[in-house]
């Protein structure tokens, strides 16, 4: 397996993997949900904030990330905990055949190992669809739940709430 910065070329493969696993799609939803499925042009546009991991020169997963907390989602977070300092995981996915071979692991890894310095927020849905598994995936990397996010309408759910993990150390 490889874990590298993503290619101009990766873009096509990101946005399928964040289709199939999206909760409109995904055959197994016990196994974990994507909200949003990302666009091929905001990808492309972007390919700089995607990590992905390769397995026979193939794209399996992908990690979106940014630099800073997205600060209009900062007015509906309750914060347990200060959240400077941190680099913004915005999606993670691995393709449901390549599940539970440590490739959301390695994923953040990587990532942890480029910003050294710095913790990692991830948003994890709660209601009105139980993240069950995603959740479950975060807290045994060593996530700690920090802040509250809630919204009465966010990407067409209504009444959604997620919490807020960070990870210090990996």
């Amino acid at each position: 397996m490889i874990i590298e910065y993503a290619k101009k070329e990766d873009y096509i493969s990101i946005h399928n993997i964040s289709k199939e696993l999206n909760i409109e799609y995904a055959k197994n939803k016990e196994r974990g949900v994507l909200l949003r499925i990302i666009p091929k042009e905001f990808i492309k546009d972007n390919i700089e904030n995607f990590i992905v991991a390769r397995i026979d020169n193939r794209v399996v997963g992908f990690l979106w990330f940014s630099i800073k907390y997205p600060k209009d989602m900062l007015k509906y977070t309750e914060l347990r905990e200060n959240i400077h300092n941190c680099v913004y995981s915005e999606q993670i996915g691995v393709k449901e055949e390549f599940q539970g071979q440590h490739i959301g692991k390695e994923l953040y890894r990587f990532l942890k190992n480029n910003y050294k310095e710095k913790g990692i927020l991830v948003f994890v849905n709660i209601a009105p669809e139980k993240n069950i598994a995603s959740l479950s995936f975060h807290e045994s990397l060593g996530f700690k739940v920090v802040g509250d996010f809630y919204r009465k309408d966010f990407c067409g759910f209504k009444d959604y709430k997620a919490n807020l993990l960070k990870l210090k150390q990996l």
